[in-house]
């Protein structure tokens, strides 16, 4: 009597679902975004708190944080598109 090796389709069964590298590289697309944004609103608040600049250190900040983000958000989706 011998036992029996375990089937392919039950090895896979017990697998946790693997996130496609698509989704995962958009993931990592909007944290960039939000990077831009974050990044260069801080930015631009500091500037505005060191050179009395308000409150137009921190709009430029924020505008120019998302357009750099929507240009590569634009780009890479245009790169990841059928």
């Amino acid at each position: 009597m011998s036992a029996s090796a375990p089937k392919p389709e039950d090895e896979d069964s017990h697998r946790r679902p693997e996130m496609p590298a698509g989704w995962m590289r958009m993931y990592a697309v909007v944290f960039e975004f939000l990077a831009y944004i974050g990044g260069l609103g801080y930015l631009g608040w500091w500037l505005e708190q060191r050179h009395g600049w308000q409150p137009w250190g921190l709009l430029v900040g924020l505008l120019v944080g998302t357009g750099l983000g929507l240009y590569r958000l634009l780009r890479e989706a245009k790169r990841l598109g059928p």
